[in-house]
């Protein structure tokens, strides 16, 4: 059979393999919505979806085939849907499989970002390591499948007894207790990565960590886009962790006690506090001993990079104004008026290019400042300040209006 886009034929077999070469959600999902006859093929050869999702496939497909709340004994909450090696995908599975992907794959662009190459928005992670990265995210998100964040109302968690909870610390300890040591300390990485990812949208509380890790993979990515975690208000009652001085004991310890459980009983020492999210996870962080282009102080991950401008620790812009410019209430207007949103977006990243473009009609001392260089906070400060204030003229004026 062949489908006619545009009165060209093509074989099915021909929209099949072009959908096989597809390298990520988002070219998939594009290619599929070009026909119905496109979607229907798509529909009848799941080997695009494996593509997609990779060699970490089991551990996807066990999250949304699993039966979450039939199994209450420890032993069948554990052994229940194994993680079949070679596993077939049916059709009615492959929405469900990429739109998971599109979460695990975007989260792992962060975590390279973060934790092995600040120079790059996309993920530079090994095939191995990917892999490895992939395969604990979907545990992670199977784990808070079978112990959501919304299963009980707060009235009937405030009124839980010990035994109650312990019987479901048992299962969680049970559902980890299921993979590998090794497994589970790159398990504990990405948990990891997970927790900086609510630490650094917010300075959150320290009670509502585990809670808040309790909306799964798919909150801590919605959480990072927002650059704040009150968007997961409808996934979780935030103000009612709030009025608790302490987790709600449902929460408390909601990865941390299975793990220690666990290490206990298998008499392994557990990960470090201070160990890193690519501690189990990563074979080499390319970023780790990179120095400030302009001063040479070491920095590492920790310097900025046009990859990761959006992220700069920046709550007012204005502040950026020199001298008499602070003082001049048409300017701060204009300026404070035009440039909030640059503050909670990606934009902010291209405010920042501009001004480097514009380093060319500023003091000579800037000349060598190139884009692409890695530079610590006090000298992209300094840069930022004597930019945005010797440009202003033409930035406010010129670009800043046109918004």
């Amino acid at each position: 059979m062949s489908v006619s886009v545009a009165d060209v034929l093509l074989d099915d077999d021909i929209v099949d393999r072009i959908m096989t070469f597809c390298s990520t959600f988002d070219t998939l999902r594009s290619t599929v919505l070009v026909s119905k006859a496109f979607y229907r093929i798509f529909q009848a050869h799941p080997k695009a979806t494996y593509n997609i999702v990779g060699p970490a496939l089991p551990q996807a497909l066990r999250v949304i085939r699993y039966p979450y709340h039939e199994y209450t004994l420890d032993s069948l909450i554990a052994a229940a849907c194994p993680e079949e090696p070679h596993p077939d995908v049916i059709p009615a599975e492959e929405e469900a499989l990429l739109e998971n992907s599109r979460v695990v794959a975007a989260l792992e662009d962060v975590y390279s970002r973060t934790n092995k190459d600040n120079k790059s928005r996309t993920s530079v992670l090994s095939s191995e390591e990917s892999w490895r990265f992939r395969r604990a995210m979907y545990r992670i998100m199977l784990y808070c499948k079978l112990f959501p964040h919304d299963r009980y109302e707060n009235d009937e968690i405030l009124d839980m007894d010990d035994e109650r909870v312990d019987k479901i610390r048992k299962q969680r300890t049970a559902t980890l207790d299921d993979y590998p040591t090794d497994e589970l300390r790159e398990l504990w990485s990405v948990l990891k990565f997970l927790v900086d990812i609510f630490n650094r949208v917010s300075v959150s509380e320290p009670n509502m960590i585990s809670a808040l890790l309790s909306t799964g993979p798919s909150g801590a990515l919605r959480a990072w886009e927002a650059r704040a975690y009150d968007v997961l208000e409808e996934d979780i009652d935030i103000m009612f962790l709030y009025e608790e001085d302490d987790d709600p004991i449902l929460f408390q310890g909601y990865f941390s006690i299975p793990f220690q459980n666990i290490w206990t009983s298998r008499n392994t020492s557990p990960p470090k506090a201070d160990d890193s999210a690519s501690k189990w996870i990563l074979d080499q962080v390319i970023s780790a001993n990179d120095t400030c282009s302009q001063c040479g102080a070491p920095g590492g991950l920790g310097l900025y990079t046009e990859a990761n401008w959006d992220r700069l620790p920046i709550t007012n812009l204005t502040s950026l104004l020199r001298n008499n410019l602070k003082a001049n209430p048409i300017i701060i207007n204009h300026f404070s008026g035009s440039t909030p949103h640059l503050l909670i977006s990606d934009a902010l990243g291209p405010f920042i290019g501009d001004l480097f473009a514009l380093k060319t009609r500023t003091a000579p001392e800037f000349d060598n400042w190139e884009r692409t260089g890695s530079y610590c906070w006090p000298c992209l400060n300094k840069f930022l300040e004597a930019n945005t204030g010797y440009g202003c003229e033409y930035w406010i004026w010129v670009r800043i209006l046109e918004i």
